[in-house]
């Protein structure tokens, strides 16, 4: 390893140097002068330049595993580099004599790289280490490739404006590895294995499901729909009564399981646990939706969640590791809540008490009251007028009879709809 790239390019011209003059074809060159110029700067007779242009990352070298618990990590991880070169031969004798003796100066050059494609410390020529002395006893190696290059291609690396058309060949050396940084700490000697086995999968859920209770007019006993998706409003803390909600599927027991839940109106997803009252058999998670979720208002709309399962175990080193497994997302939704509905007032207005009527990630045109087969508008300014309704605040809205094709003392169904999730059924009796 190393970090001066010059002692490569030294290398390379050390073997093009060492190669022509231990060669009988190199024996009549006199002066011969190989330097790391780029071609432009390369001017003198029989001179070859072997030029660094170009540098790139070797993937294989990219995730490296750290040696060290020092952190970052990949302050201690060697970097692999591939440097690019260009081989360009250069002769000051005009005409054939010098055409001839620029393409001799540059068949040796090839020659020697094709002759030592390998180039590590116990490289030598003429009884000569090729390896200036900043590497030699070192475990460098470096490989060395002649790339494939198109004439059209090899055109674009001139710049025809300022320098004509040169002879030149295209090669990689690989892989040079930057010198990490010394690492001040090492992970512990492993003395024992630990492998952990689980005998389920992951957690899955299949759906979702609530009971909506409710009393149709005429009858004295209460009627329960089951709701799949789970349809069920936010918990009534002062009565402790709602809110109530099972997911179903399979391998969902574990030391610790929570809900991952998302919502248009989250910033991203929000645990809950122990404040929703989250428990959980191998195939349900019960819980009961609050008026919050984390930082987050649990508000009337469409939701959905991911199980979060915990397990930990003991390993060989007395420690205790952590296993998370998630499941996929299954939908539910929250419904608006109705703690009440009044009867009519002498003016024939009714006031409907829950939440979450109101909120100012709720525009107003999201809310949607239907008495009967009527969908009633929105006040507007003055007095609450007939076939009229109005949000006073989060737990109070009200209408106000009389309604079009609403007789007196006539029972129609009353209908909320927020964020188009529908309250459970009601009732109202017009005066």
């Amino acid at each position: 390893m190393l970090l001066n790239l010059s002692l490569v390019t030294q290398t390379l011209v050390s073997l093009i140097d060492k190669h022509i003059k231990a060669s009988p074809a190199g024996a009549g060159i006199i002066g011969l002068n190989v330097t790391g110029e780029p071609p432009d700067q390369v001017k003198l007779d029989n001179s070859i330049g072997m030029f660094l242009y170009h540098i790139s990352e070797e993937a294989h070298f990219k995730n490296a595993a750290p040696v060290s618990a020092d952190t970052p990590p990949i302050r201690f991880t060697p970097m692999g580099l591939n440097l690019y070169y260009q081989l360009c031969a250069h002769h000051e004798t005009q005409g054939d004599p010098g055409i001839q003796r620029l393409q001799l100066l540059t068949g040796l050059a090839m020659k020697a790289l094709r002759d030592f494609p390998v180039i590590d410390d116990s490289t030598e020529i003429g009884g000569l280490k090729v390896f200036p002395f900043d590497l030699q006893g070192t475990d460098n190696r470096f490989r060395i490739t002649l790339q494939t290059v198109l004439p059209n291609e090899a055109i674009s690396y001139w710049t025809t404006a300022e320098l004509p058309l040169r002879l030149a060949a295209y090669y990689q050396v690989s892989v040079i590895l930057l010198e990490p940084e010394k690492p001040t700490r090492r992970t512990g000697r492993v003395l024992k294995y630990g492998i952990f086995t689980f005998t389920r999968g992951a957690p899955r859920l299949d759906g979702s499901r609530a009971n909506v209770t409710f009393t149709i007019p005429g009858e004295t006993s209460p009627t329960t729909v089951e709701t799949q998706p789970a349809e069920a409003s936010v918990r009534n803390l002062v009565t402790n009564t709602g809110g109530e909600i099972i997911f179903f599927g399979s391998d969902l027991a574990g030391d610790e399981v929570s809900l991952l839940l998302k919502n248009k109106l989250f910033a991203g997803l929000v645990e809950v646990g122990a404040e929703w009252g989250v428990t959980s058999t191998e195939d349900r998670i019960f819980a009961v939706i609050q008026p919050a979720a984390g930082l987050e208002k649990t508000l009337p709309g469409i939701y959905s969640a991911i199980a979060k399962v915990t397990t930990r175990r003991i390993g060989p080193d007395k420690k205790i590791r952590t296993f998370i497994k998630t499941s996929n997302e299954t939908p539910f939704v929250v419904t608006p809540r109705i703690d009440s509905i009044s009867a009519p007032s002498v003016t024939g207005i009714v006031t409907v008490t829950g939440t979450a009527f109101q909120d100012a990630a709720i525009p107003i045109e999201a809310v949607e009251v239907f008495v009967g087969s009527n969908k009633l508008p929105l006040k507007g300014a003055g007095p609450l007028n007939p076939g009229e309704f109005e949000v006073l605040n989060a737990t109070t809205l009200q209408f106000r009879y009389p309604i079009s094709g609403i007789a007196a003392n006539e029972t129609v169904p009353f209908r909320l709809i927020m964020n188009g999730t529908e309250s459970a059924p009601y009732w109202v009796i017009a005066p």
